[in-house]
């Protein structure tokens, strides 16, 4: 593998890896090691994206506050800007794409029957032990991690026809059921989220979309 090669290589790897953490964030509330896990990392500081460094800035601001009750503010937090508990259906950002690609806003519509029927394409089954809708945006940015894993699998192989194919898969599936919805669902999280945490989160999942969308688009189609 050529430096070029390895250079792409590991920029896959680490954008594979933001979406891991975006997924994580998203699917379940954050436990007592997943916050000493956070407070143990560093972040880029200089992306090139504008939306991503502001959401890296925001999340270490608010890891830097130490405040004792932080593990039970986000998991309230958490329960208020996803699930919702007391508020109207309309101060909820639900993860789910049917939500927000469906006029009635409903779950389980046309969005969820079109990411289910790619998994399968791709042969990804979901565990019997899943309980959300397969739209949640959770699964979709794993499934986005996993095209991405794959074609760093096929690139360290040497079989460069099979990366491209996971590229497009990954270009194709960002295009049609990622930055479709994430842009507004991202906005709604801004407004209705009380912890900088989430509105931090918020701009990451923007900004990762967004650079990955790029990157994409440089490899696939180096002369438009």
């Amino acid at each position: 593998m050529d430096q070029t090669t390895a250079a792409f290589a590991e920029a896959l790897r680490q954008q594979n890896a933001a979406y891991g953490f975006c997924a994580r964030l998203l699917r379940t509330e954050v436990d007592e090691d997943a916050l000493a896990q956070l407070r143990a990392m560093s972040f880029p500081a200089a992306t090139g994206n504008d939306r991503l460094d502001a959401g890296y800035r925001g999340l270490c601001a608010y890891l830097g506050t130490g405040g004792e009750r932080m593990r039970s503010d986000l998991a309230v937090d958490f329960l208020h800007t996803f699930i919702g508990v007391t508020q109207e259906i309309d101060e909820v950002a639900f993860p789910y794409e049917s939500v927000y690609t469906s006029p009635e806003r409903l779950l389980m519509q046309d969005a969820r029957d079109e990411v289910l029927a790619a998994y399968r394409a791709a042969k990804v089954v979901l565990t019997d032990e899943v309980c959300e809708p397969e739209d949640h945006l959770a699964f979709e940015l794993e499934f986005v991690q996993l095209l991405g894993d794959r074609a760093v699998d096929a690139l360290e192989a040497g079989d460069e026809d099979a990366c491209a194919q996971m590229l497009e898969a990954r270009r194709t599936f960002l295009n049609e059921h990622v930055l479709n919805w994430v842009p507004a669902f991202a906005a709604d999280v801004r407004r209705i989220a009380r912890t900088g945490f989430y509105r931090a989160l918020a701009d990451i999942v923007v900004g990762v979309v967004e650079v990955d969308r790029a990157l994409l688009d440089d490899v696939l189609d180096p002369a438009a």
